[in-house]
């Protein structure tokens, strides 16, 4: 046999050989995969619903005890219904229950900043109108730019912002070019939070996915601003 012929029986051999530990580190890696990108959703929810200590660490399954204690995940319907099977018109949805009483709900939210398409979630209060929290946690946008999203002070400053306006109507949250200007009508300003300078076109991306997304669970959220007890056992 010729010195080719033994080289390429190698290499066939040799690919042969490394297909078959990939597939099999692939397929037995899956579960555990799995697992920790169910975590860190979990874990991302209940970072906007205020279920985690700062500085803390969580194991896999601090966080699934955590959110099973807390956390109900459901969906809505199109006219605000909450269901808990998924179809092809409903929404997730993430209740914050203490007490068998609805605290807070978190949604997801996504679309496009400047370079990258940003993922995170909103948390509203049980009013349906104060927010919560905001959390991104997967981004592609400029570092000390728009990157600036993820940092606590841009995050933080949408706490206690209001989205709808003085006649109970969703308005959505305004973000400004910088900081929020001080003569700011106080009516406008309670929809208002500051942005994130040089970032002009991240912080307009982010408002307006803000906006559309939070419009699919405004039938839901105007029940609660309504007054009407939403049931969240079952």
């Amino acid at each position: 046999m010729s010195s080719n012929a033994k080289t390429f029986i190698f290499a066939a051999v040799l690919c042969v050989v490394c297909s078959y530990l990939l597939t099999f580190a692939a397929t037995f890696l899956k579960p555990f995969q799995e697992a920790n990108a169910l975590a860190d959703k979990q874990k991302n929810v209940m970072k906007v619903l205020n279920l985690l200590e700062d500085g803390k660490k969580y194991s896999n399954a601090d966080i699934q005890s955590l959110f099973n204690q807390n956390v109900k995940s459901v969906f809505i319907t199109e006219d605000g219904q909450i269901v808990s099977e998924a179809t092809e018109s409903t929404s997730p949805i993430y209740l914050k229950i203490q007490n068998e009483q609805l605290v807070s709900y978190a949604v997801p939210i996504s679309g496009y900043g400047l370079w990258s398409t940003l993922y995170g979630f909103f948390a509203l209060e049980a009013d349906g109108n104060t927010v919560a929290g905001i959390t991104f946690y997967e981004h592609g946008e400029t570092p000390g730019l728009g990157a600036e999203c993820e940092k606590p002070w841009f995050q933080n400053n949408f706490v206690g912002k209001q989205i709808s306006n003085k006649d109970n109507e969703f308005v959505s949250i305004s973000i400004a070019k910088s900081a929020v200007p001080a003569d700011t009508p106080p009516e406008k300003k309670r929809r208002m939070v500051d942005g994130i300078s040089g970032a002009t076109i991240t912080s307009k991306g982010i408002e307006t996915f803000i906006k559309k997304d939070l419009e699919r669970y405004e039938p839901f959220s105007k029940r609660l601003r309504d007054g009407e007890r939403v049931s969240v056992g079952g």
